[in-house]
């Protein structure tokens, strides 16, 4: 993957497309910190954030809620 900063993606736009093009993944960084990440449509794009719903119940895990998890605790009745 090549990394450009800020300044030299501005100068060599041309190249960084034809890497994409050729199906290159390009990062594009400012300061130091990732800012862009410029791949092919025909790549599938990389998932960051939130997992996907059933993500824990593939790993195996599972959740449950406690049946007072709406009642006020203890010594907290004045903050209600």
């Amino acid at each position: 993957m090549k990394t450009y900063t800020v300044s030299e993606a501005r100068e060599q736009f041309a190249e960084i497309l034809n890497a994409v093009e050729r199906g290159e993944e390009v990062s594009i960084t400012k300061h130091g910190r990732l800012i862009a990440r410029i791949t092919h449509p025909s790549r599938p794009a990389k998932k960051v954030g939130i997992p996907p719903p059933g993500f824990l119940q593939a790993q195996g895990w599972t959740v449950e809620i406690a049946a007072d998890f709406d009642e006020i605790p203890e010594g907290f009745e004045d903050y209600s």
